[in-house]
């Protein structure tokens, strides 16, 4: 598919990084890895095998060795890398994410699910864009990926409206490394690990943020990769995992006039484009 032209002249020294966390996406990865080798401004892939159970690592590498040896789709940069890091032990997406974040020197850093469902490379492309302008003023700190009219009927809808009303949620998101990695508790947050982000980046330190509509972009429910009951028990644990971050996160704010301090120099320190 023919890629759309950029928003606005992009900034050539800007290096960007597109971080892939995985736990047991065997069968799934590879169409999300194929997207986002196609992309035009994608410098480095990186995939986190967070403890997993089955060969999702072995289906990482062997994309990898094909990207190396010119046998995969690049429509983009010649040099782009790609590499695979295997967690023995499961860290939780927030630890993974964190490990990814801390291995590569990208200044722009781009999370997306491994099990992604019609995600297209002028689409990867479009998540980083508004971290690219070359204007520094109008360049956005975060910029997240809103799923949209991938499925019909009610639950379509639903998912439509969540990600509309609660972007917090999503797990497809480019962010500044350094505005990433200064988020607290990202290696305990787990599950939790969207919701600190934009608490932080949007309602903290109140930085520019951008939103890209992912028209047919989906990925299977838990229900569907694991079965109902074992899908349930996860999606609670998913949402418990959630709250926990929010309640300590909250007590740590209420409690601590430190903390809140360093949380409004952070604002200051990012919103200073000079």
């Amino acid at each position: 598919m023919k890629q759309d032209a950029p928003i606005a002249p992009l900034a050539s020294h800007l290096q960007t990084a597109v971080i892939v966390p995985a736990f047991n996406e065997a069968g799934r990865i590879t169409n999300v890895l194929k997207s986002i080798a196609a992309a035009t401004l994608v410098d480095e892939i990186i995939v986190v095998t967070d403890g997993c159970e089955d060969s999702t690592a072995d289906e990482a590498r062997g994309f990898a060795l094909r990207l190396e040896r010119g046998q995969v789709k690049q429509v983009g940069r010649e040099t782009m890398t790609m590499r695979v890091l295997e967690l023995e032990t499961n860290l939780g997406k927030g630890g993974a994410m964190t490990y990814g974040a801390h291995r590569t020197e990208a200044d722009i850093v781009l999370f997306l699910d491994a099990d992604l469902i019609g995600l297209e490379p002028r689409q990867v492309d479009a998540m980083l864009e508004p971290m690219l302008v070359a204007d520094e003023e109008t360049r956005a700190d975060m910029a997240l990926g809103l799923f949209q009219g991938a499925r019909s009927g009610a639950f379509g809808w639903f998912m439509s409206l969540c990600h509309r009303r609660a972007p917090a949620l999503t797990g497809q998101r480019a962010i500044r490394r350094d505005v990433f990695l200064a988020v607290p508790n990202l290696t305990r947050s787990r599950f939790g690990v969207e919701t600190a982000i934009t608490r932080y980046v949007l309602n903290s330190w109140k930085l520019r943020v951008a939103r890209v509509s992912l028209h047919g972009v989906t990925h299977p429910l838990k229900e569907e990769k694991i079965g109902i009951a074992r899908g349930f028990i996860h999606r609670s644990e998913m949402y418990c995992e959630i709250a926990v971050y929010v309640f300590f996160d909250n007590v740590r704010n209420t409690a601590s006039t430190k903390f809140r301090a360093e949380t409004m120099q952070m604002r200051e320190r990012f919103g200073n484009r000079s």
